[in-house]
């Protein structure tokens, strides 16, 4: 297999850098690309158009030139940003689960002298509050990059739609290269649309530079109107081999103060040799052979949405679960296909009404514990519609409410405590709550010396490595605190615990359950006192739970082996006690279920949990070479492969609304709970940093040589979407 990349479109500021050799030369460590960006406000109206380009070049169009329409299924979480959202922290697969984008695409070239001409159609962009969109490209590409001219020549258009089915055009936009200039390269963009029919935007943008890209100048802008108001932004920017200077304005271009011949107001001069660096993708590597670390994380399937005897439809399924493009829901005993070298291998979906969850306990001193934020709940989240969870810091030898977090349409807003507010602890109290930074549920026992936190695995039924269960997988499971009843119907769905809750309301009492991997209820939790399976009723919905403590779903609290001695039912928190035990989770969200599949031997197929290992910062490591506030923190980190590592937290950046990793890793940093990795950063993004206006005095803010264009020269006027069927031919960047 291989790949191959459509010609980037690399932004005037962005050095392209490849990072030195770990090792020795020819590991994967080695070989591993970086790609590097530059991010400044000014330039947000071309970000867009980098991430199509970034998305598009997983279609690998070059191979398929002239070869008829092929299916592409692609991963768009590589190349856009993901909305931050209330789902985090709620339940164990959330927002983990792999979803891939279907795509049409045709190449034609009439000979090897002929532009690449690419044509794209993708139908589900996905569903939003501003509704559905569709989207089609058409790309000519003239010439592809040279040292030369770094961006080649190409025109690029694309078209906003609802859907193909009502065709109802909603913006669009396009992008050209510069080729008329002598010595001068660039291009120019322009963009409009409308988000819900409420509210129109439009960004344009002209660069022109040297054909070295040490020199240019730049004008970019954006503006917004409805029912919200309108306003909107320009720049102007110079740079040159040492520095950038940028004019900001809040109006349109010709409201830019060096228009009038003020060079001074609204400028700020920025380094283009000096930077920090956000990391946004990572992958490991094997310390001693630098070879990348792979996981089976899963695979796509095919299945028939419409009992029409065609699987046409797409999904994938793995270790976090299943998704489809069309929300399908599958019953026990379902199949779907499974494509491997042009055979066919026929899968049998097996669900469950929840997940079982091993936990294996971590300890962290609470003397470690400073500059942490924990998430809590408790009554007064419950009875209080104004915010969403406490925030919660270890101080003076206390646990301490400290603000109020909401999660909004822009993600968390925290509105600080004037007087913070002490969580007041009995004998044998255990605090429950949740970070980010940790991985996960964190609990405190009163009276120790450290908090608890886990590594967690799925038990899905496979019986390979940590998602085995001892006795044949049929075990006996006892609970001793927030034990839940066997089904849960809308009388005990109103409070957290106590009457009318899903748990059991004598504390303190062993309940004991049951689970099997095979037979009646298989993989599925069981109340030995009630007899019956611990799942939410038919009866129960998403609306009837939306006003309630357990809307995203509800988990147990811990169970042990029934083979585990407990003397006292506080010590199922004591770490010293219980190394391992297991939660039930259930809901009725996908992500609180089981979903997995059987091959066509009768075994559960079994995927690969993502790599976890807990990683303390530090100065030595931090590619910036300041740890800052999180000097020796400890935190949990998730490696599931092709770049996909978390655990570091996100931070809002105040000045561009953006959000970044609040660290990142220099590379070669050694990881792992054996110390048998090395990490790499993938992809980077890059901030100047401001210098004194004065060390830009070299630099003349000016028009570009092209005009901006105020509106498009053409469009993708690529007909309707041609039917494909089979097997796809690229699965996120890679053939088939």
């Amino acid at each position: 297999m291989k790949t191959t990349k459509l010609i980037p479109l690399v932004l005037a500021l962005a050095p392209f850098t490849i990072q030195a050799a770990y090792n020795d030369a020819g590991t994967d460590y080695t070989l591993a690309e970086q790609r590097t960006h530059v991010w400044n406000e000014a330039l947000e109206p071309v970000e867009l158009v980098n991430s199509i380009l970034c998305f598009t070049a997983q279609f690998n169009s070059v191979e398929f030139a002239n070869q008829g329409p092929y299916l592409v299924l692609a991963d768009e979480s590589v190349c856009f940003d993901e909305d931050k959202s209330g789902d985090s922290g709620q339940s164990s697969g959330a927002s983990n689960q792999t979803q891939l984008m279907k795509a049409v695409s045709t190449v034609v070239r009439e000979s090897d002298s002929d532009p690449l001409r690419v044509s794209v159609w993708l139908p589900d962009m996905g569903q939003s509050d501003e509704g559905e969109q569709a989207i089609k490209f058409k790309a000519e590409i003239r010439n592809g990059a040279t040292d030369a001219n770094p961006f080649g020549d190409f025109t690029f258009n694309f078209d906003f739609f609802d859907n193909f089915d009502q065709n109802n055009q909603s913006g669009g936009g396009e992008v050209k290269t510069i080729s008329d200039l002598d010595g001068q390269i660039g291009f120019t963009l322009y963009e409009q649309g409308s988000h819900g029919g409420n509210q129109s935007y439009k960004q344009c943008a002209s660069v022109v530079m040297s054909e070295d890209r040490t020199t240019g100048v730049a004008l970019t802008g954006m503006e917004y109107s409805g029912q919200y108001g309108s306003g909107g932004q320009t720049f102007a920017l110079a740079f040159n081999e040492n520095r950038v200077l940028v004019q900001s304005t809040n109006g349109g271009f010709d409201d830019l103060p060096y228009k009038s011949g003020d060079f001074a107001t609204g400028s700020q001069c920025l380094s283009r040799t000096e930077f920090t660096s956000h990391v946004h993708r990572y992958d490991l590597f094997d310390i001693s052979t630098g070879a990348a670390v792979e996981l089976n994380s899963g695979f796509p399937i095919r299945y028939d949405s419409t009992g029409n005897g065609n699987n046409d439809n797409y999904g994938f399924i793995g270790y976090w679960g299943l998704w489809t493009e069309s929300g399908h829901q599958f019953s026990n005993g379902d199949t779907v296909v499974k494509d491997n070298n042009e055979q066919q291998e026929t899968l049998t979906i097996v669900t469950a009404p929840g997940r079982l969850i091993k936990n294996t306990v971590n300890t962290l001193a609470l003397t470690e514990l400073a500059g942490i934020d924990f998430n809590y709940w408790d009554d007064d989240v419950y009875q209080d519609n104004s915010f969403d969870q406490w925030v919660v810091n270890y101080s003076n030898q206390q646990f301490i409410k400290v603000g109020k977090l909401s999660w909004t349409d822009n993600g968390p807003s925290v509105t600080q405590l004037e007087t913070p507010i002490v969580i007041s602890l009995s004998d044998y109290d255990s605090l429950y709550m949740y970070s980010e930074q940790l991985g996960g549920e964190v609990k405190y026992l009163n009276g120790e010396d450290s908090i608890t936190y886990y590594v967690q695995t799925f038990i899905d039924g496979s019986q390979n490595g940590d998602a085995a269960l001892p006795n044949n997988g049929t075990i006996t499971l006892t609970c001793y605190d927030n034990c839940p009843i066997g089904t849960i119907d809308d009388q005990h769905i109103a409070q957290y615990w106590g009457e009318n809750s899903p748990f059991e309301t004598v504390h303190g009492t062993a309940y004991q359950f049951t689970f099997s991997i095979d037979g009646v209820n298989a993989l599925t939790l069981v109340s030995v006192t009630s007899g019956e399976a611990v799942h939410f009723d038919s009866s129960v919905t998403s609306s009837s739970l939306e006003s309630t403590p357990h809307h995203w779903g509800l988990r147990t609290g811990p169970m042990v082996l029934s083979s585990q001695s407990i003397s006292n039912p506080w010590e199922i928190y004591d770490p010293n006690v219980v190394q391992e035990f297991y939660v039930w989770e259930t809901g009725v969200n996908e992500w609180n279920r089981l979903t997995t599949v059987r091959n066509e031997s009768g075994d559960i197929v079994s995927f690969d949990r993502p790599i976890q290992f807990s990683y303390v910062h530090t100065t030595n490591n931090d590619r910036n070479g300041d740890a800052g506030d999180y000097t020796n923190q400890t935190f949990m980190l998730n490696y599931g492969g092709n770049g996909d590592l978390w655990g570091i937290p996100s931070i809002k950046n105040d000045e561009d609304d953006h959000y970044r990793a609040a660290f990142s890793i220099g590379d070669g940093v050694v990881m792992g709970g054996s110390s048998q990795y090395v990490i790499k950063a993938r992809e980077i993004e890059e901030l100047m940093k401001p210098l004194a206006t004065s060390e830009c005095d070299a630099l003349t803010l000016q028009d570009p040589a092209v005009a901006v264009p105020t509106s498009v020269t053409g469009s993708a006027d690529i007909g309707s979407m041609p039917e494909v069927t089979g097997e796809p031919s690229v699965i996120a960047g890679v053939t088939q």
